[in-house]
């Protein structure tokens, strides 16, 4: 399971110059970072990433789900509907149960009820 949740930054942690290395990033609330997290079957965390406010979730799922072990099932929101991660699950010999968004054309298959067990991941963000 991979998921994705923003963080406010407190004004005194904003990093001086342009140091990138800190992840944050301005949003309309303003500084903002994002935990991305994979967790396995019993919600325990297997990796983390931090990245800018603003970035897009996928952006660092090739490198979090880099390691995935064959076998195993990946649970994402439609916010990773992108035609290269469900490669990459094919790849590493997992399936990918993520929702299509509303505006993919092919059909995916997709189980709702198997998209239930996610909810184990925003416990820890």
């Amino acid at each position: 399971m991979i998921d994705t949740s923003i963080v406010r930054v407190h004004q005194q942690a904003a990093c001086i110059g342009r140091n990138r290395r800190q992840s944050m990033g301005r949003s309309r609330g303003g500084l903002t970072s994002k935990i991305q997290a994979v967790v396995d079957g019993n919600g325990l965390p297997v990796r983390l990433a931090l990245s800018p406010g603003e970035a897009h979730d996928v952006q660092l799922a090739g490198k979090l789900l880099s390691r995935r072990k064959s076998g195993s099932m990946l649970l994402a929101d439609s916010g990773y509907d992108a035609d290269w991660i469900r490669e990459l699950a094919t790849k590493k010999g997992t399936w990918a149960n993520i929702p299509p968004k509303s505006n993919r054309s092919d059909l995916i298959c997709f189980s709702p009820y198997l998209y239930r067990a996610r909810n184990r991941v925003r416990p820890l963000l």
